[in-house]
């Protein structure tokens, strides 16, 4: 059986599967310190965390933001020893049937082959790609801003694209709107 389980941040046997498989799967100016993900489990109500599970056994995970208009996917990752088996189509439909709301996800530019075939796997799970350019915030000082395009799950929110975009850059990166347009 395939589910989706929340994650607390006493959670530590899972927090281990997730941080492991969040830094293979995620370049660094693509994540953020895997402690401020903590502190946002611990802090934060519109954050969480989800492990995606068959019987008992971990095979990804979601992390999300929830808000009245919209859900924002942040990270999504299945393990590479999971992949090809249908997890990631499964978790993105009970995700969708869990928070009942348009859906909404950052993608790489399809600039080569690897990006391609993710953008067509969230096209397939029903996503409609917004051909908008988007900049992803730093997640630190340190660290460049990344070209990046939105996905649309559950609604048309291309025609807000501009509030949809402001209310991720203020609330999960912490920049003011219109920093990084």
């Amino acid at each position: 059986m395939i589910y989706l389980q929340p994650v607390t941040s006493c959670d530590k046997n899972a927090l281990t599967f997730v941080k492991e498989l969040y830094i293979k799967a995620f370049p660094p100016e693509e994540r953020r310190d895997f402690d401020t993900i903590c502190d946002l489990l611990r802090a934060t109500e519109t954050f969480g965390m989800s492990l995606l599970c068959d019987t008992d056994v971990p095979v990804g995970f979601i992390t999300y933001w929830r808000w009245s208009q919209f859900a924002y996917i942040e990270h999504f990752a299945v393990s590479a020893a999971s992949r090809g088996r249908g997890y990631g189509t499964k978790a993105l439909s009970l995700f969708s049937k869990e928070v009942e709301q348009p859906i909404v996800l950052e993608v790489e530019l399809p600039l080569d082959e690897m990006a391609r075939r993710r953008i067509a796997f969230y096209e397939r799970a029903g996503f409609t790609l917004c051909p908008r350019r988007y900049i992803q915030p730093p997640y630190s000082d340190q660290l460049p801003p990344v070209e990046l395009r939105l996905m649309f799950y559950g609604g048309d929110l291309d025609h807000t694209f501009e509030e949809v975009r402001d209310k991720i850059h203020r609330e999960v990166y912490g920049v003011e709107s219109g920093r990084y347009v």
